[in-house]
Formats: structure tokens, sequence, C-alpha cells
């Protein structure tokens, strides 16, 4: 949905992405008008405090990160600054606001408000989702939450920007007596409800669609809601602060997130498959990895469960600007690029004849991913393994104990991606000895005379400039082997 920015953001925001993921660019490197790139540097450093884009005639483009600040942060800029996503929050709050005020709201005329108008029907489109001419939002109901609670989501890192005070309490105390009440219920392997922010979001979401008349008369789910609905003074106070009764009906709108489970089966018959079909070829993918990788899968059944679960729940605008899945799953890559690329094909197998448009395939395999990854303890033991080994030679004119310690501290620091020799003082010379490792960590040594051996100069301290030197080369080396990979692949 990067296309909900205007195009001077959408740009902005690339060059941000850029620049996080990467160290000095130079401005060839980033590509683009040099002169645009400055403008909006300049821009940008006023907007994204107190993170800064350096620059230098030398190196290039540099930000500056601060240790407080994630990635989710750049994006809850765009997105606060942006009149698309301002439109969309009066309209969502306010359904019986006129054109008139939310022009006055956002200080744009008639005609600058009903360009607006026509792009966000024609972005939201693909979700059945449509503002109709007196700005209402009408069309899949589950899919108008599910945009809603992402985008106030992304936009709102604190929901005390979003939320009233009294608001926020109720949901707090709803939410906890739901969980207490149900805990037993829900399914062993569903994790949701540990996402707090996420689940306050919806809730708040869902009582404003049920306020002004969109609430669900679904078949109830086993949940039992007689903690809250026994409560007379909860419910005299919901009434009061969102001014909706608090019913069963109400409450299983609010909760609609904790009913996949039990909905796996229709939810899988209306995009072309079933429960047991999914779970035969899933059962058939972790059978087959198992044996690639040689490991065991000791929770076959509820992963598999937590797989479909996520899996449908990753259908629909589950995002705006920030696919959390689709990074970890980018930087997975870099790591094992070879085991993330086997399961990735078997998945792509798996969803490609599904009855869903591409984008959402494709949320539903980097979810899958990434509940392998977090559920799978085996799979992730096996996929954090040194993927390369470097052999390095330790030569430096110091006591025996002194050399011991530094072997040991660089095998521990790197978890035995490093390994480390001590040669004999009458071995330390002899060419062909040498040339058998990936590196040399000395204080003065000459390899003048030995091709394809790097050097690496270290202090007698194993300290944070010795780290730095000895990961750039790990680095260094896993972008060989990826390339090396990738051309494999391709």
């Amino acid at each position: 949905m990067k296309h909900l920015l205007n195009k001077q953001s959408s740009r902005q925001l690339a060059l941000l992405e850029l620049l996080w993921k990467n160290d000095w660019l130079t401005i060839s490197e980033i590509g683009g008008v040099e002169k645009t790139i400055r403008t909006d540097i300049k821009q940008l450093n006023e907007m994204i405090e107190p993170l800064k884009i350096e620059t230098s005639f030398k190196y290039g483009v540099f930000l500056n990160k601060d240790l407080r600040i994630s990635k989710s942060y750049i994006y809850s800029i765009f997105l606060q600054k942006s009149i698309e996503c301002k439109m969309l929050e009066a309209i969502f709050i306010d359904p019986m606001i006129t054109k008139g005020e939310l022009c006055d709201q956002l200080f744009i005329s008639e005609t600058q408000l009903n360009r607006l108008h026509t792009k966000l029907n024609i972005l939201m489109k693909k979700y059945e989702i449509q503002i109709t001419n007196d700005l209402k939002l009408i069309g899949n109901e589950k899919n108008i939450r599910k945009f809603f609670s992402s985008l106030f989501y992304e936009m709102y890192l604190s929901l005390d920007f979003l939320l009233k005070k009294e608001e926020f309490q109720l949901i707090d105390i709803v939410l906890n007596r739901f969980y207490k009440k149900n805990k037993d219920k829900m399914v062993a392997d569903d994790q949701h409800y540990l996402l707090l922010n996420k689940m306050r979001i919806k809730i708040w979401v869902a009582v404003y669609r049920c306020k002004f008349g969109d609430c669900s008369n679904e078949k109830l789910p086993p949940f039992d809601y007689s903690m809250i609905t026994k409560d007379n003074k909860l419910k005299e106070q919901w009434q009061q602060v969102f001014g909706i009764e608090l019913t069963e009906q109400v409450l299983f709108n609010l909760f609609d997130y904790f009913h996949a489970p039990f909905k796996l089966n229709e939810d899988l018959t209306q995009i072309g498959t079933s429960q047991l079909l999914l779970k035969e070829k899933f059962e058939k993918l972790l059978l087959e990895v198992s044996q690639e990788l040689m490991i065991n899968c000791f929770n076959q059944e509820a992963l598999i469960q937590a797989i479909l679960c996520s899996g449908i729940r990753a259908i629909g605008p589950t995002f705006i600007l920030n696919n959390v899945e689709e990074d970890f799953v980018l930087e997975l890559m870099k790591d094992r690029q070879d085991i993330v690329l086997i399961v990735k094909e078997k998945l792509h197998i798996i969803y490609e004849e599904l009855l869903l448009p591409l984008a959402d395939k494709n949320n539903m395999l980097y979810q899958s991913i990434y509940t392998l990854m977090s559920q799978w303890p085996e799979f992730r033991a096996e996929i954090r393994k040194p993927m390369i080994k470097i052999k390095a030679a330790l030569l430096l004119d110091i006591p025996a104990g002194h050399l011991k310690m530094l072997k040991e501290e660089i095998e521990y620091h790197f978890r035995n991606t490093y390994e480390v020799d001590i040669l004999p003082p009458l071995e330390q010379n002899l060419s062909k000895q040498l040339t058998a490792y990936d590196c040399i960590l000395t204080n003065g040594f000459d390899n003048s005379h030995i091709e394809n051996v790097k050097i690496i100069g270290v202090p007698n301290y194993f300290g944070e400039e010795f780290v730095k030197k000895l990961h750039s080369f790990l680095i260094n080396k896993k972008e060989e082997l990826n390339g090396f990979r990738k051309n494999i692949f391709i």
C-alpha cells in the first residue's frame, strides 16, 4: 500500500529504507537526480529527529540511527503526515462528517478532497472497500476492520495518541477478563493474544464499527463472556465511554480475531482448499524438510495448526507500509539463503493453487516461514548454525597463555564461526602450511609470498577494534558465498 503516499513521500521513504539497511552510500549508488536527493535529505532531517542523515563529500550519505528507534518509527512518521491517512482517520472516527467539515479539518479545497476520494477508492478496491459520496465506509466488513487496524497500528507507535484514557482502561479490563475466562478454550499454539497493542487496536476498531451499525450477526463461537456481561458497573461505564451496549453480540465482534482456529474449514473452503488437504501437504513438507536437514519435528501437529491459523490471518490488508514478516524472511535469507529458498519453493507449490491474489499468497508464504522459524526449535537451531567456517592462524609474538586466551575469546564471541589454530613456532613461516587458512591474525607478518590468504592486523587485547575487523571479514565471506549461491539458484 505504498501508493497510499504521494510521490514525494514515496520517494523519500524509499531513500530512508535504503539508508536504513546500508552504511555509507554515494549519490551514484543511491541513484536518481543529485539535486532532488539533497533536497529530500534536507526535508527528511526536519522530520525524522532523533534520526539524522549525515552527508560527506568523501563518503556520501549515511543514516545515523538512535538506539531507541526501530524501523517502524519511519513508517509512523510518513503515515502521520500523509493527508490521505488523515482523511481515512477522520471518516472512520466520525462517519457523520460532511465534505465541508472534512475540508476545513484537512485545510484543503473540495476539489482536492474529491481527488483524494477517487485515489483512495482506487487503492482500496482490491480489498472490496469503498468510500461513498457521503463519506461512509462500505464493503467487505472483515477487510475494513483489518485495514484500519493495520493503519492505526502503524501510524501510532503509542496508543496514547489514538485512544482516550477511559477507552484504553476499559479495553484492557475487557481483554483481561476475556482471556482469563477463555484461555483454556483457546488453541494452545495460538500466540497472537500476546500482541497486546494489536489486540487493543482491533478491539477499538471493532467498537467503532459496531457503534455505527456495522455489527456482525454470525453464529457465536464457544467463548464465555459472563465475567463481562454480568458486571453491570462495567457495562454502564462502557456505554458512557463508547456509546454502545456491551452485549454478547458486540463482544463476539470485539474478539473476532480469536475465531480463526474455529472457522478454519469455512475460511479455507472459501479459498479453494480444506483443512484436511492442507494438513496433508504440510505433513509432507515437514517430513521432507526434516529429512533434508536431518532434524526432528517433535511438535508437528501444533506447528501445522499454527501455520494454518497464521496463514489465514495473513490474508487481506494486514499491513500498510511495514511488512514485518517479509522483512524477517529477507533478513533470514542473508544468513541461510540455501535453506530458506528450499522451504520457500515448497510453500510456493502449496499456496499457488489457492484462489487468492498473488499478494495474499506471498503474505501467507512469508508468514509460514516466520511461523516455522519461531515455533520449530530444531529448524531454528539448524538455521542458526554457522553457514561458513573461517580457518584462522593466530601468529603473535606473545606468551602461549595469551595466545590461548585470544583463541578462546574469538571462538566464543563468534559462536565457533572462527576456527583458530595456534601454530607452533617452527611452522609459522611454512608457506604451504599457511595457505590452508582463510586468514592470518598477526601483528607483524608479511604475506607477500602467499596468495589468497587475508592478513588481519590485531592488537594484543580482544577489544572492539579487533571484533570489528573479524566481523567485517566474516561479512565479506558471507557475501562471497551468497553471490555464489545466488548464481547457482538463478
